[in-house]
């Protein structure tokens, strides 16, 4: 059965397992995202000559306090956005400027994000017409999920570890609003970082899709006990000349399964 689960879906497993690579195995370096670029007066002139931008989102609140829960993701309130574009520019949106994010936004060819069509452009619809985002969104997740027909364990923190052993620097985004109601700069600050650092985790496997035509995403295998494994999902986001290159990625070694 799980056999035939992986040839429907034509993915190849990997020989490193979804907890992290071999040792002496493949090294997948990081491409290099400065994460003190200088931030521009100027958002329409960087996005006039950027190609694409990577974005996400923190919350004000959570599910269980908004009614209709997550039905109703509209009102769950924007706290921050960070944005970084294809040239590594920076910006940090709170709230008062979520009009002008969605302005910005659409002023790129691409817009990138990780499950961006069904929360964060819901999240951003509450303070203006999102609409013209759609047509430009490439959302990973959305892209992954019609490859494998499956939703479950394909969090940005499940991808990001199994192709390049990192984690994230709070548990979740339950977290991120907790922090963010403390008010203090530097609880902000964290938020703000964990955001970023989403955003550049999901340009990472953007690059690495690109690059390779295949991402890398955890399933459970049968004959280890459900045991993680990394599988090969085939996705078709564009050529390298999309995009800037970054440092070169080191294709791992895959084995048919």
């Amino acid at each position: 059965m799980a056999q035939q689960a992986f040839a429907d879906t034509k993915w190849a497993v990997a020989n490193r397992s979804a907890r992290g690579a071999q040792p002496g195995g493949p090294h997948l370096r990081r491409p290099q995202i400065p994460h003190n670029a200088a931030m521009s007066s100027d958002p329409d002139h960087i996005a006039g000559q950027a190609r694409y931008v990577v974005w996400d989102v923190e919350t004000l609140r959570l599910s269980h306090e908004v009614r209709g829960g997550w039905r109703n993701i509209k009102d769950f309130g924007l706290a921050v956005a960070v944005t970084i574009d294809d040239r590594g520019v920076r910006q940090v949106w709170e709230e008062p400027a979520a009009a002008a994010l969605i302005d910005y936004l659409a002023r790129f060819p691409r817009v990138v994000g990780f499950n961006s069509r069904r929360f964060d452009l819901t999240v951003l619809s509450a303070y203006g017409d999102v609409g013209r985002l759609h047509d430009s969104t490439l959302d990973l997740l959305d892209s992954i999920r019609r490859v494998t027909g499956r939703r479950k364990g394909l969090s940005l923190q499940n991808l990001a570890h199994t192709m390049f052993g990192s984690g994230k620097a709070l548990s979740d985004g339950t977290e991120a609003v907790r922090i963010w109601r403390q008010g203090r700069p530097e609880d902000r600050q964290r938020v703000i970082d964990y955001c970023g650092q989403d955003v550049e985790l999901t340009e990472r496997i953007l690059k690495f899709g690109v690059d390779y035509g295949y991402v890398l995403v955890p399933v459970p295998d049968m004959r280890q006990g459900g045991a993680p494994v990394a599988a090969q999902v085939a996705v078709d986001w564009g050529t390298a000349s999309d995009i800037t290159a970054g440092d070169p990625l080191i294709r791992p070694e895959i084995a048919e399964f």
